[in-house]
């Protein structure tokens, strides 16, 4: 028996009986010039299949729906809570630009994102990072491109500084005053002394956040929101109040608000002592102090804002309304209306001040869903194309992507060349990025990338949200078989992979995972998903455990600096367990295998990676052509082991890839100034191996066209309307510390304020740089 007949009569069939019980089977592949391996990367063939970018605009907004005729309504879970739309909206608006939430009455929520959602401020910016040192830099120090990229281990840089966002000066909260004068007593923090603290990670852009399945980078704000904090259901403490009877008599109860990350994020900074607060000061004393000031009194708004312009004061700085009636206007009364009071720590608030977190954290979520920037060229052109049924493409529009061309021309901005001299970008530069893009990893090559392959960014970076870390590919599944998955109860929270054999360090770099190139047979263990390779290339070998792990899908190591410095989603949240759903699982439940993990899969293919057939599950599957175990799944997939070994050490959530030009700088560390840094640490394969490295993460070899289409794909990724800041992505005036002057006094930058329309000329790039220079 050989081949595909060998495989096929060694997978035992679908037996319901068999899947609780440990089976070890045997597999060959041994038909002259096949192996096991990923399958062939074609368009519409495999195990890794050709997922095409679509345009965001085809995608539902998860918090604000809309009906029937396309107007945006309240999500029917929470008309519970909000009375009205708009109003909630304008509220969570103006309290995500107030500058009045923090405790010195200098810092929003915006301050840290009022850049294309980010923040792109250059002086006092740094964290010393995980060694506590500044490496020859300090505080107040503003950076310049000679500083970038921090970490590069072929050019031998290896600093461990972050580019975070200066929030706060140290401080004890005292009280709030009748007036809503917010007293604090000055303290000393360890790093920073009197100076404003500074965040240890960049800050990521809040625009398009809405798609998140949880958000921050390390995945603490849930997806759940319990009304309080950013722990969703981990936080058994987490309370709300409402009125229970007529005569306005009170009571708690716990609040389960799903698809709900944002207001879980938004209700972490309000209350964080190097983000936004004084030591000790809760949420319902910023509550007090809110519905004591007027709206947005430091800051004028634009009497076009696109939803602040009805209650803009005019010529003079603020709203005309109060915090109290905003709330009174978006929320259902039984969350404000009582005129009994409620004790919190020894202190009397107002049920609307006691409820405040629960008001911010809905309405400000409520006003981020509304930046969405779905109209990029890219998201034009994406929308334009027609595939067959095979994957290959049978209509577009390209002229769509003329735009970009015509853009960056106008700027001068070309791409410099290594030889010397520089060229205009064109239309070709972007398509060839597009499938660069698209495609996954070909076979090892030492000469780029050769052409109809990718280079595989939107393994991780899937769909039109582009990161897999979104709410449709965590809860509904964006790969092909992920529906079957979900239909058979499984988690696509995680996924179980192959690792691949790093030592000794394959050469050329192994392809994808998942075994050693020619292996033709081995054993596997349904009770701990171990694959044994026994034969290579028709030769015994001595048996070799191919490593695999267990991870949270759209979470990974890729290698911006060591996960010791930084354990990501590895960590712990406030209750000592883990970040992880992989680890928390494993530590919670006292039978882990409750938790069905998809598994990746492996297929018998010729050298060319083709799948031999017949594939060893049936054609009709939608696992066709992967191994299957006892359970009919592919084999790695099954239920979760309490030991077995996980890979969440460092891993940071996948960003999407709007508007980067604008975000600068970049990665979590925010260690690098220009996109071509960018790509061209991917092409590396990252600054810092390790062991819990994504296994995907290899040096590509690309050319410099290649490099070059990658950074013009990204470009063509830019929304106008966010370039522009036209609505909804204008604003309020934001006065923003940008580092220290004479006797450490602010230095305020003061971000104009910008009507519906927008403005005439585009926001600049980080430090200006152009994003094509390496």
């Amino acid at each position: 028996m050989t081949g595909a007949a060998a495989l096929s009569a060694c997978v035992e069939p679908l037996d319901e009986a068999a899947v609780e019980q440990p089976v070890i089977s045997t597999y060959e592949c041994a038909a002259p010039g096949t192996g096991f391996g990923a399958f062939a990367l074609a368009p519409g063939v495999g195990g890794l299949p050709f997922v095409p970018l679509t345009s965001l605009a085809a995608v539902p907004n998860p918090v604000i729906p809309r009906n029937a005729r396309g107007n945006p309504i309240i999500r029917d879970d929470l008309t519970p809570y909000v009375a009205n739309l708009s109003s909630a909206i304008q509220l969570g608006k103006a309290l995500f630009w107030d500058v009045q939430l923090s405790s010195d009455d200098a810092v929003a929520c915006a301050t840290c994102h009022f850049h294309a959602g980010a923040d792109p401020r250059d002086r006092h910016q740094l964290h010393p990072g995980a060694n506590g040192s500044f490496d020859g830099l300090g505080t107040n120090h503003t950076l310049a491109a000679g500083d970038f990229p921090f970490t590069n281990a072929l050019l031998g840089l290896n600093v461990d500084n972050a580019a975070g966002s200066q929030g706060v000066r140290s401080s004890v909260f005292v009280g709030i005053s009748g007036a809503g004068v917010e007293q604090t007593q000055p303290a000393t923090d360890p790093v920073f002394g009197t100076t404003r603290q500074v965040t240890a990670l960049n800050s990521p852009t809040v625009i398009n956040s809405v798609f998140n399945h949880r958000n921050f980078f390390n995945g603490r704000a849930q997806p759940e929101f319990n009304g309080v904090s950013p722990w969703g259901d981990r936080d058994g403490t987490a309370r709300v109040w409402r009125t229970i009877d007529n005569a306005g008599n009170l009571g708690q109860i716990d609040l389960h608000i799903l698809t709900a990350s944002l207001a879980s994020q938004a209700v972490g900074p309000p209350v964080n002592t190097t983000e936004m607060s004084a030591q000790g000061r809760t949420f319902a004393d910023l509550g007090q102090k809110m519905l004591l000031v007027k709206p947005l009194r430091l800051q004028k708004v634009h009497s076009k804002d696109s939803v602040l312009g009805p209650v803009a004061e005019g010529r003079q700085k603020g709203l005309k309304t109060t915090y109290a009636t905003l709330i009174q206007r978006a929320f259902q009364p039984q969350w404000w209306s009582s005129n009994k009071t409620v004790t919190l720590g020894g202190k009397t608030y107002s049920l609307m001040a006691a409820n405040f977190s629960m008001f911010v954290g809905i309405s400000i979520m409520l006003y981020e869903a509304t930046l969405v920037s779905d109209q990029s060229p890219m998201d034009q052109y994406a929308g334009s194309r027609t595939f067959d049924a095979a994957g290959n493409l049978t209509g577009h529009n390209p002229a769509l992507l003329d735009a970009v061309v015509t853009r960056l021309a106008a700027q001068g901005i070309t791409a410099p060349l290594a030889g010397g001299g520089s060229r205009a970008i064109t239309r070709a530069d972007i398509l060839l990025g597009l499938d660069l893009f698209e495609k996954p990893i070909p076979l090892p090559s030492t000469s780029g990338i050769p052409a109809g392959m990718g280079v595989g960014c939107a393994l991780c970076h899937l769909g039109a949200e582009t990161t897999s870390a979104s709410i449709r590919n965590l809860q509904d599944g964006l790969e092909p078989g992920a529906t079957a998955f979900k239909d058979a109860g499984f988690d696509l929270r995680m996924e179980r992979m192959f690792m691949g054999v790093r030592t000794p360090a394959p050469t050329p770099p192994q392809p994808p995972p998942p075994v050693p190139l020619g292996t033709d047979a081995f054993t596997f263990d349904s009770s701990t998903y171990a694959v044994t390779v026994t034969s290579v290339a028709g030769a015994a070998v001595p048996p070799q455990t191919v490593p695999t792990a267990t991870y949270d899908v759209g979470w990974y190591n890729v290698g911006v600096r060591p996960p010791e410095e930084d354990l990501g989603i590895g960590a712990q949240d406030a209750f000592s367990l883990p970040l992880s759903w992989t680890k928390y699982y494993q530590t919670v439940l006292t039978n882990p295998s409750l938790k069905q993990v998809p598994g990746g899969g492996i297929g018998c293919v010729t050298a060319d990676g083709i799948p031999v057939t017949p594939p060893s599950a049936p054609v009709t599957s939608p696992f066709a052509g992967e191994v299957v175990g006892p359970n009919g799944k592919p084999i790695l997939a099954g239920g979760l082991v309490a030991g077995e070994a996980t890979d969440v050490d460092g891993s940071f959530k996948t960003s999407t890839l709007r508007n980067l030009e604008l975000t600068g700088p970049y990665l979590h560390t925010g260690g690098k100034s220009t996109l071509r840094q960018v790509v061209e640490f991917y092409d590396d394969g990252g600054d810092a191996a390790s062991a819990s490295l994504s296994p995907l993460l290899r040096p590509l070899g690309m050319t410099e066209d290649q490099i070059i289409g990658m950074v013009a794909f990204l470009l063509s990724m830019t929304d106008d309307r966010v370039l522009y800041q036209r609505g909804p992505f204008d604003h309020p005036e934001l006065p923003v510390p940008a580092g220290e002057g004479a006797g450490g006094a602010d230095l305020i930058t003061v971000i104009p304020e910008v009507g519906n329309a927008g403005q005439a000329t585009p926001l600049p790039r980080f430090l200006g740089l152009n994003p094509f220079e390496p």
